[in-house]
């Protein structure tokens, strides 16, 4: 009769002389029994065979043993929470990445955030990263991926949890794209600078025109730009104190004899400016660069790509590799110049590769 069934724990035997060890009386798979936190814990090692049960056994109490019980309802959303409290302290671009993925994680975790993290699996890992894995550049795709490692990480070390379900991840790294560079011409960079000079019923139109010109003139990015000082302007020694933004490392370029003239003109309308005050008053041309290119029918160019503009005009001039590295603020003895920069410093310049193989004998 049905009343009469036993139950499982009922048809659980004990294994003399193996702690925690019990086999089923009926099928013959072995289950692990414990108490843990004022608890018993019990547990299926799904095997029949005893040297497998032994040794799953061992992985299992080590997991108990390594999870603060107290713990065991923590909930996704209390682990994201936690997760942004602990990097309040990194920069403002990483924490702006971390907060668009965490936003789509919120708004598409389909077991929803009051899932404990004891229940989370592999398999609702692998789901979510194939809801948004199609749209996803490889770069996106490793830092989501990313994201979520050091997110369960975080249950790791509080023991929520013995072993992160990031280990199960189908793909846990793509190899990265190669990267599409655009770098305008010298023509290309002088035509954009004038498009936006031109631009008279901007009231900004003259000082973004400046700032655009002096990333492609000087070879620099718009942070340390919109950071440099008059203070920073050595007229005697002819050259620009830079303070890199990425690194905060300080470094030195020269006042190019293309560069020089701008600034003369810059200074000549605060003649009497302070030490301490910033040459250009706006951090940012993107608004004006983008539309410009839109009415010169040129790519979508970037300001980092005016910077390249710069190190394009010095390469092919032939000035050394590390001297460029070394005004650009890269302590690589230029590494980045030669792997990053070159392969599409002549993509275009038709010229300039006949010149260059001209020199071979």
């Amino acid at each position: 009769m049905k009343g009469d069934r036993l139950s499982t724990r009922q048809l659980l035997d004990k294994i003399p002389n193996h702690p925690c060890l019990y086999r089923h009386r009926s099928s013959g798979a072995y289950y692990g029994i414990k108490k843990s936190g004022g608890k018993r814990k019990e547990h299926s090692l799904g095997t029949t065979d005893r040297k497998s049960a032994e040794r799953i056994l061992k992985d299992w109490l080590a997991g108990l043993d390594a999870v603060d019980s107290g713990a065991h309802r923590t909930t996704l959303e209390q682990l994201i929470e936690k997760f942004i409290a602990m990097n309040r302290g990194k920069a403002a671009k990483t924490q702006a990445t971390n907060q668009s993925i965490i936003n789509k994680l919120t708004a598409t975790w389909e077991p929803g955030l009051s899932i404990r993290i004891t229940d989370i699996k592999p398999s609702h890992l692998n789901e979510w990263l194939a809801q948004h894995e199609g749209r996803f550049k490889n770069t996106t795709y490793n830092r989501y991926v990313g994201l979520v490692k050091q997110l369960f990480q975080i249950a790791v070390g509080d023991r929520v949890i013995s072993r992160s379900p990031v280990e199960g991840i189908k793909t846990q790294w793509k190899k990265p794209q190669k990267p599409i560079r655009r770098v305008p011409t010298q023509e290309q960079f002088e035509a954009i600078v004038t498009e936006v000079r031109q631009q008279k019923l901007n009231s900004n139109a003259e000082e973004t025109a400046d700032f655009l010109q002096f990333l492609g003139l000087a070879g620099l990015g718009q942070a340390e730009a919109f950071t440099l000082t008059w203070g920073d302007v050595d007229w005697v020694g002819k050259r620009l104190r830079v303070r890199r933004h990425k690194t905060q490392a300080l470094f030195h370029l020269p006042i190019y004899a293309h560069l020089e003239p701008l600034l003369k003109r810059l200074q000549e309308k605060e003649p009497a400016a302070p030490a301490n005050q910033r040459v250009f008053k706006i951090r940012d041309g993107k608004k004006g660069l983008t539309a410009a290119c839109r009415r010169l029918g040129y790519p979508g160019f970037s300001q980092r790509n005016l910077r390249q503009v710069l190190i394009r005009r010095l390469w092919q001039s032939g000035v050394d590799y590390k001297l460029i590295s070394k005004w650009q603020g890269h302590s690589d003895g230029g590494k980045l110049i030669l792997d990053t920069y070159t392969e599409v410093f002549g993509q275009k310049d038709g010229d300039y590769e006949q010149q260059q193989l001209g020199k071979i004998k």
